[in-house]
């Protein structure tokens, strides 16, 4: 587009906006193509995008204060791609400091390119009324952040004990501490003689979205076959989670598209309140139907599933009364057909472990389906941390800091663990020059190493057995367990932050990533490692009878010097104590998480149940995981077959030779 061309669509578009007519200017714009642009009017189109979601055409949103989040979003998308050129331009931090203002609960970021608008037009009055405004409104947030955390505090701290035989105020006391301080209670009394009500949680740190407990469920005990009892299975209650812009007003709560996921775990409750002869654990169902009907019309969900609400740790998922009976909470969790089929055919375990935890934390209508979009998904149950992730959370929040920061935690983690000798043989084999010299202080930037040749990722196959478990643990995320690394270091960096007023709980919960990458940081970081592995060891490996050392291996020559393979291997204490030749050796696939240090061999005399006697019960009492080069030590004929792909099976005759047994699973189960 020529200048003369762009000056004259400038004027019409000035004209449009003058007129409200957003829309007819971002088409006017979007029918260029969008490398040819330019600057000026990619931030014309962002001003047309957030006008448009805030106001709407011709005023059309007139004062109800709605924002179109997605359109102002996009606003601020179009802003970031021309940031170099904008940084110095007063009117580029204008529109992305109004932007931010309307896109993001708190002034924080607004602040800053408000800051940036006045020191570079000083005199212009509408920066210097944006900067006032914004002090106002962290002030107000300030004080608003102080009141809600004393009120959390004085309700926890005046909430009078409950007397033994009330059930539901022993709930809500569980309630308040394990899943947040809940604000307000719907009630349904469709049903009087069951009635029911629910306990809103607002979303908090750590939960950034609406909780919400069904209170009642409890008081009817639901029926279990004798011999189950002492599992204390009769009373539970009900939890869903919903999105923090999910509208949960009465008038919204008439409308269904926001009241079937709670209609859902009404039907469920009564379901269990109306026919107690029926448990509710582990409870799938469909709708309706032999392939269900959908949930709502808006989506495609068709049944449920009730799980342990692992995300609020292990002990949130029963309330122990004081008569030494128990309450059982489950998440009430909506599924599609596949999952369910899934579920059904392979267990809710197997269903769980195609999918992040937060796949289906929260309720979303229209998520990806983790049985059919699995590809979509890309789900890496080794992967304990990947920059890519990282980096688009600090682009999304506006974080002040370089893209590399991505990388700071996983190079923490990654400099104690090959400090402490926990990296697998495949590791050290391919990167042995680089753990050497971090373990002799002179190692490289481990961001930077991450980056380029782990591909922004770091995962537990990079680990030994006690290093891999670990990291499972503590580093992956994992919320049920009592400690997990990010939010320590969130914590650590929330510390040194104290006072700063967040955007949001989502920027809140990223302050991980405002760890500066410097020498004091990584020993305290280095120091919560030493503590938290200490403790995993105490609750894990208080007795490891699993890993042990081959005697019958002593005094004969090594065999293997230059296996790059995962180490251990599942051996018979035939083989691996009394020397016996193998017989018998298998190869069955590992977990995934498991493949930097278990080869997935295991090998036997094949006389075991002659000594040992028949059963599984002499796989735990005289098999274990033994080093893979002890083994060929004791038996070198075995080495030849090592490198052959895993459902391999081979036997050996009595006359010596070694022969191929065909399998039907392929190998597949874990050994």
């Amino acid at each position: 587009m020529n200048q003369r061309d762009e000056a004259k669509l400038l004027e019409q578009l000035e004209q449009w906006n003058e007129k409200d007519e957003f829309s007819r200017c971002i088409q006017a714009i979007e029918a260029i193509p969008e490398r040819e642009r330019g600057y000026l009017l990619t931030v014309m189109l962002s001003r047309a995008y957030s006008n448009l979601a805030v106001l709407g055409d011709h005023s059309t949103h007139g004062e109800d204060d709605e924002v179109d989040g997605n359109l102002i979003r996009h606003a601020i998308e179009l802003l970031e791609s021309v940031r170099a050129q904008g940084e110095g331009d007063p009117y580029w931090n204008a529109r992305m400091g109004y932007s931010c203002l309307m896109a993001y609960s708190s002034a924080s970021t607004t602040y800053e390119y408000a800051k940036r608008w006045l020191s570079l037009a000083p005199e212009d009055p509408d920066a210097q009324k944006l900067v006032r405004d914004c002090e106002a409104y962290l002030e107000e947030e300030k004080a608003l952040a102080l009141d809600w955390s004393e009120r959390e505090e004085i309700i926890r701290q005046e909430t009078i004990p409950p007397a033994d035989d009330d059930i539901l105020g022993h709930v809500k006391v569980h309630i308040d501490r394990y899943f947040g301080v809940y604000t307000q209670v719907l009630t349904d009394d469709s049903d009087p003689e069951y009635p029911l009500e629910i306990a809103v949680i607002p979303p908090r740190l750590e939960h950034d979205y609406y909780t919400l407990v069904t209170l009642g469920l409890s008081r009817h005990r639901m029926g279990f076959p004798e011999e189950r009892r002492d599992e204390k299975l009769e009373r539970a209650e009900l939890l869903i989670n919903l999105p923090r812009d999910w509208k949960l007003t009465k008038a919204d709560c008439r409308e269904e598209r926001w009241n079937w996921p709670i209609r859902m775990m009404l039907a469920t409750a009564r379901f269990a309140m109306e026919d107690p002869e029926v448990g509710l654990e582990s409870r799938t169902t469909l709708s309706e139907g032999e392939e269900g009907a959908p949930l709502a019309e808006d989506t495609d969900l068709r049944g449920e599933i009730l799980l342990c609400p692992g995300v609020f740790g292990e002990d949130s998922f029963f309330c122990r009364l004081p008569d030494g009976d128990e309450v059982n909470f489950y998440q009430v969790i909506p599924l599609y057909w596949e999952e369910l089929q899934y579920k059904l055919e392979h267990g809710s375990d197997a269903l769980l472990d195609l999918c992040p935890d937060e796949s289906l934390e929260v309720i979303d209508p229209h998520r990806l389906n983790v049985v059919t979009d699995r590809e979509q998904l890309g789900y890496d149950p080794a992967e304990m941390d990947n920059a890519a992730g990282q980096i688009q959370k600090i682009r999304a929040l506006h974080l002040p800091v370089d893209e590399l920061s991505a990388c700071n935690l996983m190079a923490f983690y990654l400099s104690w663990a090959m400090k402490r000798g926990q990296m697998s043989n495949p590791f050290l084999s391919q990167y042995r020059e680089v753990v050497e010299a971090v373990q002799a202080g002179k190692g490289p930037d481990l961001r930077e190493f991450i980056r380029d040749r782990l591909d922004g990722k770091l995962s537990t196959q990079c680990f030994d057995r006690r290093g891999s478990g670990f990291a499972q643990w503590y580093a992956q995320d994992n919320r049920s367990n009592p400690y997990v690394y990010r939010r320590d270091c969130r914590d650590i960096a929330l510390a040194g932050l104290e006072g700063r007023v967040w955007n949001s709980i989502a920027e809140q919960e990223a302050a991980y990533l405002l760890l500066p990458y410097t020498e004091e940081i990584r020993q305290s970081v280095e120091q919560l490692l030493d503590e938290r592995y200490q403790q995993y060891l105490e609750s894990e490996f208080v007795d490891d009878p699993e890993e042990r050392v081959a005697r019958a291996a002593e005094g004969k020559p090594a065999v293997l010097p230059d296996w790059d393979g995962p180490l251990l291997c599942y051996t018979s204490d035939r083989v691996a104590q009394n020397g016996c030749r193998v017989r018998l050796m298998d190869r069955l696939l590992p977990e995934r998480e498991d493949m930097g240090w278990e080869s997935g061999w295991a090998f036997y005399s094949g006389d075991e149940e002659d000594v040992y006697g028949e059963g599984d019960e002499y796989d735990e009492s005289h098999c274990g995981f033994y080093d893979i080069r002890d083994i060929c030590r004791i038996d070198p004929d075995i080495i030849r077959f090592l490198n052959l792909p895993y459902g391999t099976m081979q036997m050996r005759g009595e006359d010596g030779a070694w022969y191929e047994v065909t399998r039907e699973d392929k190998g597949e189960e874990e050994t």
